[in-house]
């Protein structure tokens, strides 16, 4: 058995000969790392100890007061902040500023056994039981209630702590199966449905609800779908349900704001940021900064979809979901929950050493201001016990913690020499969560999954060594000289009449099957194809076809046959003013048109008809780039490298991170400086295995 005050002296002395090294790096009030604190359960003197340890590995930011709701009121109507009051000081006198996050995802029980009522009904219409998380009903009134008044104590006992930089509202919104069928959500979408669509009439010719017999003859009629029922009636009720969360988000963030209106508030995005159901752009307009939980080896976009299958790890899909959170604002955001280690359940890959640091890195390249360890310390028990923090249950630092500090020093002499920065992408490719939600029935394709094939072209464009953004449809486009359009299956008149205006300036325009088939409704325009769709593209389309997904068509493109197929979903393709590149090479549409290039303007569209296989992908990308007069400033062969362009204030600078286990040589297009060293580099440059490096740029040479 570990006697504790032996491990308490050890970590003095650990403190003490850090001390009089000086390896710690001068903090940045700018950049934020820490970790995710749970001190409800601890002593002043173990808060002490852990204030000292913090210090020392560089953290100037810790998370706390998630999940913790039973801790802050024992018993309804009595609130017991003081050992919250207790830790925010005793943390704060080592230089540790607090981001306080609001405990609503998790009810205490006493509130259940008063109120059972409150939970989430399920689609089977049952009630959920009490024992996990994110189980009550945000639309219910007592529970809203109670929120309502727990936010307001804590807002108001902290509203003047100079220490409280930020507060987080809830946690991981819409995780655990986020949909309820309740009176409450039955009523509210009525409401929501009537003031979109004021007539019934209008709704029911909107969801053509004379097929089936559904025809309503009024809005108190109106039914809560599940999946498989009227798709314009589910389409619509997914978008509510990522309303009326929002709608709760913003019932906290007003009440906070109400006492200290300056403070910043945000929301922790779950599922390392591929969560679908809840509309990120949305959210984001409510927050002053959007943040994510980033678990690269613990949840992939393939574990929102439900696919536990194999798993080849590229540091781009952490990219994706990172370029993801910047794009709901287009600024820097927070990694308010970082993979430190082992997780719970979904864990893919072992964390080796130096993953971490690897994964810090991009963050930052990314646009990550501030990222927080979870957590800083492993749990004795309950639901989270098997995820290892930075420290141990014996509180001994080892490995992962000097690897958290390192990565503090690191990150805050970068930020020292950078300054603030954001990657300069010249191509964008468009995400719509009301795309993700109209494929979720499988009507389309029962095997398509939208955001899995999303990554498709951005794994294409990052391969290509280019910086990519990832956009809203409601974004401007002319910053970009590439924009990718993939399965925009909904689509509106004003996203058709910006794309048309890019391609007329100049910008090259990759879209693929399935986009401009059905307006916002999930209705389709009276042709098989958007009219303006096949005007922009050069083309009609003259059949469509549907497939499983183990069934594969073979492609060639550009007369080459190696490798490329594909499935899901094929175009028939008439030509009208575009040219053909590719062609599918079986079944009975052998020798039709699949990828076509039209001249619009000054620019170029590429129409994909197809599901393509990562290999046609990658082709095509690599032809519009060409189009584009695109070029990366540098370039590397090796998947397992990332190369991402910044810009800032003090210069334009390339982050290249080595994720393999060799050296790898990466192409220069431009003299450059490697900001540590001051060494002058041109032509080629080797990136040490598993490290980085991180270069300005002189673009008068590129």
């Amino acid at each position: 058995m570990v006697n504790k005050n032996s491990c308490y002296s050890f970590l003095f002395l650990l403190m003490i000969f850090f001390n009089h090294n000086g390896v710690f790096a001068q903090q940045s009030p700018a950049m934020y790392i820490g970790a995710a604190y749970y001190p409800h359960q601890l002593s002043k003197a173990e808060i002490e100890i852990d204030a000292q340890l913090m210090k020392q590995a560089g953290f100037n930011v810790a998370r706390m007061g998630d999940l913790v709701w039973s801790s802050m009121e024992p018993e309804e109507g009595k609130y017991n902040f003081t050992w919250l009051h207790e830790a925010v000081d005793i943390l704060s006198k080592y230089g540790i500023k607090i981001f306080l996050a609001t405990p609503t995802s998790a009810i205490p029980k006493w509130m259940y056994d008063k109120h059972p009522d409150i939970m989430q009904i399920t689609a089977a219409g049952e009630h959920k039981p009490y024992g996990k998380r994110r189980h009550a009903c945000l639309n219910n009134p007592i529970f809203q209630n109670y929120c309502s008044k727990l936010v307001t104590a804590m807002a108001k006992e902290f509203k003047d702590n100079q220490n409280v930089i930020a507060y987080q509202v809830d946690n991981e919104l819409m995780a655990e199966e986020p949909y309820c069928y309740c009176a409450f959500c039955q009523k509210k979408f009525s409401d929501w449905l009537s003031k979109k669509y004021i007539t019934i009439d209008h709704l029911n010719k909107s969801w053509n609800l004379s097929f089936w017999s559904e025809t309503l003859h009024s809005f108190n009629q109106i039914f809560l779908p599940r999946k498989g029922d009227n798709p314009s009636c589910f389409q619509n009720y997914q978008e509510f349900c990522s309303d009326y969360t929002i709608d709760f988000y913003n019932l906290q963030r007003n009440i906070i704001k109400t006492f200290s209106p300056t403070i910043s508030v945000t929301h922790n995005i779950c599922s390392s940021g591929f969560l679908y159901q809840l509309d990120l752009y949305k959210i984001a307009k409510s927050c002053d900064f959007l943040s994510i939980d980033n678990y690269p080896y613990g949840w992939t976009l393939e574990n929102e979809y439900g696919n536990k299958g194999p798993f080849v790890y590229t540091p781009h899909m952490a990219s994706f979901a990172l370029s993801q959170i910047r794009g709901t604002k287009q600024m820097p955001f927070w990694v308010t929950e970082a993979q430190i280690g082992r997780t719970a359940g979904n864990q893919r890959k072992i964390v080796e050493p130096g993953t971490v640091r690897l994964w810090s890195l991009q963050e930052f390249a990314q646009g990550a201001t501030g990222i927080s360890f979870f957590s800083f310390k492993t749990f004795p028990a309950a639901h989270e016990h098997v995820m290892v923090g930075v420290l141990d249950e014996d509180n001994i630092p080892r490995r992962r913690y000097f690897e958290a500090h390192e990565v503090a020093n690191e990150l805050m002499e970068l930020r020292n020499i950078t300054g603030a920065t954001l990657p300069d992408a010249k191509v964008a490719i468009i995400r719509d969560f009301k795309n993700d939600w109209a494929f979720e029935d499988g009507r389309f394709s029962m095997d398509f999954r939208y955001m899995r094939e999303v990554f498709k072209y951005y794994r294409s464009c990052r391969n290509e060594s280019m910086t990519t953004d990832i956009i809203s449809s409601a974004d401007r486009f002319d910053k970009y000289s590439v924009i990718i359009v993939p399965y925009m299956v909904l689509i509106n008149q004003d996203v058709i009449d910006r794309l048309k205006a890019a391609a007329k300036k100049g910008a090259t325009v990759i879209i693929t099957c399935m986009t401009g088939l059905r307006n916002d409704d999930m209705k389709s325009f009276g042709r098989i194809l958007n009219n303006s769709m096949e005007e922009l593209a050069g083309i009609s389309i003259e059949e469509q076809h549907a497939l499983i997904g183990v069934e594969e068509t073979k492609l060639k493109i550009f007369d080459d046959t190696t490798h490329f197929t594909s499935s899901l979903w094929h175009d028939l393709i008439s030509l009208k003013t575009a040219t053909p590149i590719g062609f599918y090479n079986s079944r009975f549409f052998k020798n039709f048109p699949v990828i076509t290039k039209n001249n619009y303007g000054k620019g170029t569209v590429y129409y994909v008809g197809t599901v393509v296989n990562n290999e046609a992908a990658s082709i095509v990308v690599k032809d519009a780039l060409k189009t584009a007069s695109l070029s990366p400033i540098a370039i590397s062969q090796n998947e397992l490298v990332e190369l991402t362009q910044v810009k800032g204030s003090k210069g334009n600078y390339l982050y290249a991170i080595n994720y393999s286990f060799e050296d790898q040589k990466v192409a220069l297009h431009s003299n450059m400086i490697d900001v540590i060293t001051n060494e002058k580099v041109s032509s080629s440059v080797t990136i040490k295995a598993r490290n980085f490096s991180v270069f300005k740029i002189d673009y008068n040479t590129y």
